[in-house]
């Protein structure tokens, strides 16, 4: 089949050797070869003519054919060079051919021969890489691999014995011993260096890259130091001179630049209680103080909560302690912490298995679940086969996984959707309201509101009908509030009597758009908007073109396509002048007049509108922005910082982090600067009131 492929992709191509041009060809599922004047040179009697990785071409006048399922060498003269007699045959860019051998009734090895089928290496190996002149090759010693270095007549140059051979350019290969140590070696095998180097890159302008531990260093070909492995990060550039910059140091200082403590590492990340620690491809955990506490040795950790770390090893998580201790052993895909429960993740045949376990490493489920949802402090929601249940914080499922949905719950209740109907159920999976097709809401641990064709059903557990309607009902602590058409609101009690009525006086086509805001609703009546009190009564008449809520007293009108704002005597404060505006916040609303500023609840301008956006901050202070430069703004309208920053944030304590060309600093609201902005990054630590910067180390040139 392989064979056929390879004739449909490759039948009509040209193939040259030594000027001449073949062409393969098939008949009857035979293959031969034509030369480049159609003449049959190979007549087409094999399975396959080419090599056995599924190439075909023409090597010295020679190639590969297939015969009874094995394959041998035959020349463009079709004499057969080789008896069939390799399991496989494929060129290795040279005059040499890599082969493999059935040896015995067990044994498969490997060896190479020439273009006119003499072996050249023995077939012992259970695999070769052809390097130029020399090959790599390994034989198996038990579950492990043994390395080599022959040359291509099979004289060894560097013996079996090592872990692991691979080249770093010409002439020079990196071996590795069983403490995954590495060697520079020539290709004469001369040991240039001690097994001393973690790891090492190919060689450029005659040098390379050497690796120990976190740190880097240069080597040149015969194996000399020509740069001390002292550098977290090395370049060679084309012209073969280097630069290299050291690791990168972190700062621990007050808000006045005193300098507490400094520690050397890739990446800190700051946590609740100190910091996760990155050095190259691993990760541990370090307190405040810079000690450690759980050692670099995990690839991620995901998070961290109290003293336990859910983390990474071998491309699986588990939770440790911060003592180093397993708690839950590293065989899971995914692993969720919270609520002191970990729900872990094992994929298992493509689909994902999820189990609960406690933080003492405790199997709480007693079975495996597609998903399971977050503790919503009473219970688990799961779900197995694509339908929901319920499951204690002790593991056990007290609700089968046999409903479509779980949609609300109690105390005492659950509303859930069971083969398409709607249903209410207690804990103990007794019926409640039995499933029937009309949606439901819980109301309290007596009644329920039923939806049916558009009308409103309040009913007990008894599935007593108390109160129906088609109008709006909704629910006001132990109330039913009901609004009719006419703007009327009712209020019923759970018995179902009404308690009190309020009757809009507006009539015709009012009808009521907002909620009640400092006593007042928003109306539209013939296309305008005005306001009616919480009786109903029109307070505001409706002569504007949209309105807001009101807020502070205040409420924003739109007149002639402008905004502005009335108070509740409907007289106008600040005139109708602006594009846009918000709420007031405190003291001030942002208006937009062209461009963005604050104006006073007296309509006095109290920042002008030159800014291109102004952003509320929960700090009760205004971010503002100008020719994309970022500046400060109290509620008074005062600017604090000018608008000259790249990146602003107020971190509520009278200091403001700020950046600018990618470097950060702190300064006081009021401008002045306490930490220069020199850092590449800097953290506000507010559990200890104290900052974190990182400075990284400048490139410098450390040779021609």
């Amino acid at each position: 089949m392989r064979i056929g492929f390879l004739f449909l992709f490759c039948f009509g191509c040209v193939l040259s050797s030594n000027g001449a041009e073949y062409q393969l060809f098939e008949v009857n599922g035979k293959y031969g070869v034509k030369d480049e004047k159609g003449k049959v040179i190979i007549t087409p009697a094999f399975e396959g003519l080419g090599w056995s990785d599924g190439s075909f071409s023409i090597i010295g006048q020679v190639t590969g054919y297939k015969t009874n399922k094995k394959w041998g060498l035959i020349n463009l003269k079709a004499q057969l060079l080789t008896e069939a007699e390799y399991l496989n045959l494929y060129p290795s860019g040279g005059d040499r051919i890599i082969a493999k051998k059935q040896i015995d009734g067990v044994s498969i090895k490997q060896g190479c021969i020439d273009l006119k089928g003499n072996i050249t290496v023995p077939f012992k190996y259970d695999g070769i890489i052809i390097d130029g002149l020399h090959a790599i090759v390994f034989t198996k010693n038990g579950a492990t691999y043994k390395y080599g270095v022959i040359d291509l007549r099979g004289e060894e140059i560097i013996p079996l014995i090592h872990k692991n051979i691979f080249t770093i350019g010409s002439l020079r290969y990196g071996v590795q011993n069983n403490d995954n140590k590495t060697a520079l070696f020539s290709e004469t095998g001369q040991k240039l260096t001690d097994f001393v180097i973690d790891s090492i890159s190919s060689f450029k302008k005659n040098k390379a890259i050497v690796y120990q531990g976190l740190l880097q260093g240069v080597i040149n070909r015969e194996g000399l130091i020509e740069v001390t492995p002292k550098y977290r990060e090395i370049l060679i550039d084309e012209n073969g001179s280097i630069i290299g910059r050291t690791m990168s140091k972190w700062i621990l200082m007050d808000q006045q630049h005193n300098r507490l403590d400094t520690t050397f590492c890739d990446e800190l990340v700051p946590t609740s209680t100190g910091f996760i620690v990155k050095n190259g491809k691993n990760s541990g955990i370090w307190n405040v103080d810079f000690t450690e506490v759980l050692p670099a040795s995990y690839h991620y950790i995901q998070q961290v909560e109290g003293d336990l770390a859910v983390v990474k090893k071998d491309n699986k998580y588990g939770v440790i302690q911060t003592d180093n201790s397993v708690v839950i052993p590293f065989k899971f895909d995914s692993i969720l912490l919270s609520e002191r429960f970990v729900r872990a993740q094992e994929i298992l045949l493509g689909k994902p298995s999820w189990s609960l376990y406690d933080v003492y490493g405790i199997r709480k489920s007693e079975r495996d679940y597609e998903s399971i949802s977050p503790f919503n402090g009473k219970f688990f929601q799961v779900k197995n086969y694509g339908l929901s249940g319920i499951m204690d914080r002790y593991g056990k499922e007290t609700v089968s996984c046999v409903y479509d949905s779980i949609l609300a719950y109690n105390e005492d209740q659950i509303v859930v959707k069971f083969h398409g109907h709607y249903g209410i159920i207690d804990f103990n999976e007794n019926w409640l309201l039995p499933p029937q097709p009309f949606p439901v809401e819980l109301v309290d641990e007596n009644h329920f509101m039923q939806f049916e064709h558009g009308v409103h059903l309040f009913k007990n557990f008894n599935n007593d009908l108390i109160y129906f309607t088609e109008n709006p009902l909704s629910i006001e602590g132990k109330m039913l509030k009901e609004i009719l058409p006419d703007g009327t609101e009712k209020k019923i009690n759970f018995d179902g009597i009404t308690v009190s009525r309020t009757t809009p006086a507006v009539v015709d086509d009012t009808r009521i758009i907002t909620s009640e805001h400092e006593g007042f609703r928003g109306i539209i009546r013939n296309g305008k908007y005005g306001f009616i009190d919480d009786r109903g009564r029109l307070r505001i008449a409706n002569r504007y073109e949209g309105i807001g809520d009101f807020n502070n007293g205040l409420a924003a009108v739109k007149i002639l396509g402008k905004w502005g704002f009335i108070n509740a005597e409907d007289k106008i404060v600040i005139n109708p002048s602006y594009e846009s505006v918000s709420e007031f916040r405190n003291k001030v609303t942002i208006v937009k007049r062209g461009k963005f500023g604050f104006v006073d609840k007296t309509g006095k301008l109290v920042l002008e509108t030159r800014y291109d956006s102004i952003l509320p901050l929960e700090t009760n202070k205004f971010l503002i922005q100008h020719n994309q430069l970022l500046g400060l703004a109290d509620e008074n309208g005062t600017v604090l910082i000018d608008p000259r920053f790249e990146t602003l944030n107020d971190i509520g304590n009278g200091y403001v982090i700020i950046s600018r060309e990618k470097k950060y600093g702190l300064i006081t609201q009021s401008g002045f600067s306490t930490i220069p902005m020199i850092y590449d990054q800097l953290f506000y630590l507010k559990n200890q009131n104290q900052f974190l910067a990182k400075q990284e180390s400048p490139w410098v040139k450390l040779s021609k």
